[in-house]
């Protein structure tokens, strides 16, 4: 009887083995970060010692734009995604012309646990296997950020960070 059973109960797990394997796929480039509720105003910065001492960085990303974007729609998009996750205040990085164009999306890669901006920065450390797949870097900065009069003919990548600043 034993011999019997043993096949059986080697059969029986590998089953529920596989079907836990089945399950939802998940999107590795998904919010995964902390449950904020949602802000009415987001503020941007360009440097990180920008960010008030008590100012945490809660996700990692990069923000895909379609080509004819100008500066107002990327300040319009970016604010719906950063006050829809309860950013108070926005990293911008840099940008890069893209290769492809995705429209908008916000891919995020992290951080494993939020951490103080002010004084545990340490640069743009992540997604280096996208980021170095675009095309030449774009001048994105206070002159451009907001303004309707700026536009690019070209699909950009940018880099930003969420903080949660209270």
């Amino acid at each position: 009887m034993k011999k019997q059973l043993s096949p059986f109960l080697l059969l029986f797990c590998s089953l529920l083995l596989l079907s836990a394997c089945g399950g939802k796929e998940v999107n590795p480039y998904a919010f995964h970060g902390p449950v904020y509720p949602p802000t009415d105003k987001v503020q941007y910065i360009f440097q990180a010692d920008q960010a008030a001492p008590p100012c945490r960085v809660f996700a990692e990303l990069l923000v895909s734009m379609p080509a004819g974007t100008d500066g107002a729609a990327m300040r319009a998009e970016l604010d719906r995604e950063a006050k829809a996750h309860g950013a108070d205040l926005v990293l911008i990085g840099q940008a890069r012309r893209m290769k492809d164009n995705p429209g908008f999306t916000f891919a995020y890669f992290g951080p494993g646990r939020e951490y103080r901006c002010n004084d545990q920065w340490c640069g743009w450390k992540y997604s280096f296997d996208v980021w170095d797949r675009q095309g030449e870097f774009v001048g994105i900065g206070l002159g451009q950020w907001g303004n309707r009069n700026v536009s690019f003919p070209y699909p950009v990548m940018l880099q930003a960070a969420f903080l949660r600043c209270h």
